[in-house]
């Protein structure tokens, strides 16, 4: 049983995660106005301007070796012209939520360099395949690989000795439940529909509400982004092996074979993206560490 079955219900999850990150309502006024392809950059620098941490981190990114620009960018509304909108929703979503997560107390089982980590690479395996498939949406792509399993953190933080025990029993061969399956064993829920059912509740993108809440069960997702979850799905995958330096598909959580087939793709595709990134996947870490510079 559960150490507290009332507050493992998915609603109490979400509201006391809403407590427990206290996300700036502007982040989500910014994620709307930049989805509105009739939103001005005015409009979108006047919203940004309610929030001054974002501001900083805007103009410090515009003026970053990345970008190069040929005089400092000292106005936000240059800055957005010059990062785009694609990129800026990257920036402002994953900064407000890293910088929410510095707020979780800490706990062993889970802890936050370990998280982050598995996410980075995620992230920049699932771009990567994006630009293959998708290349229109590599930017919402790579942030929902960057924030897929914020249920798993969520859980492990609010109910560890429930997401323990469902992590314990995965590991008995003798139940054969995968992790997630686990986890809906033992509190009703997994931390997949934990991680959707949250960024619906912030009013995220469809995209990331479908990504979070379908990673491990790709072919259910709606029909509108299942091609995008498939890759987060991979890109999860690819994740495991590149921490662990790993080829071998046994060292990771499996890959749904229906993915392959409804994507027309070679497993090799994947492996070579798991060791890109091992290459890469240090430039994430300005998503996650303000005293490194943001990926672009």
């Amino acid at each position: 049983m559960s150490e507290n079955p009332a507050a493992d219900s998915l609603e109490a999850q979400v509201r006391s995660a809403d407590k427990l990150l206290a996300m700036p309502q502007v982040v989500f006024e910014v994620a709307r106005l930049l989805e509105d392809d009739n939103a001005s950059a005015a409009q979108i620098a006047a919203s940004l301007s309610q929030d001054p941490g974002l501001v900083a981190l805007v103009l410090r990114i515009a003026n970053s070796p990345a970008y190069a620009p040929a005089r400092t960018v000292d106005s936000v509304e240059r800055a957005i012209t010059m990062l785009g909108r694609d990129a800026l929703q990257r920036l402002v979503v994953a900064s407000a939520i890293t910088r929410a997560t510095a707020s979780v107390p800490d706990q062993e089982r889970l802890p936050l360099e370990v998280f982050w980590r598995h996410s980075a690479y995620c992230a920049v395996i699932a771009r990567q395949l994006a630009i293959r498939l998708l290349p229109r949406q590599v930017g919402g792509i790579f942030l929902a690989g960057l924030l897929h399993d914020l249920g798993k953190l969520l859980l492990f933080t609010q109910s560890p000795e429930s997401a323990h025990r469902a992590f314990l029993s995965s590991l008995d061969a003798s139940d054969g439940l995968s992790p997630h399956a686990a986890e809906r064993a033992q509190l009703g829920f997994d931390h997949a529909q934990l991680g959707g059912a949250l960024a619906e509740h912030w009013g995220l993108p469809e995209l990331l509400v479908d990504c979070l809440a379908g990673h491990h069960q790709p072919m259910q997702a709606p029909e509108r982004n299942r091609t995008a979850v498939m890759l987060v799905h991979l890109a999860n995958t690819g994740a495991h092996l590149a921490e662990i330096d790993s080829r071998d598909w046994a060292d990771a959580p499996p890959v749904d074979p229906a993915v392959w087939e409804a994507l027309h793709l070679d497993p090799g595709v994947l492996l070579t993206a798991v060791e890109e990134a091992q290459h890469e996947v240090l430039a994430v870490q300005g998503f996650c560490d303000p005293t490194h510079e943001p990926v672009s």
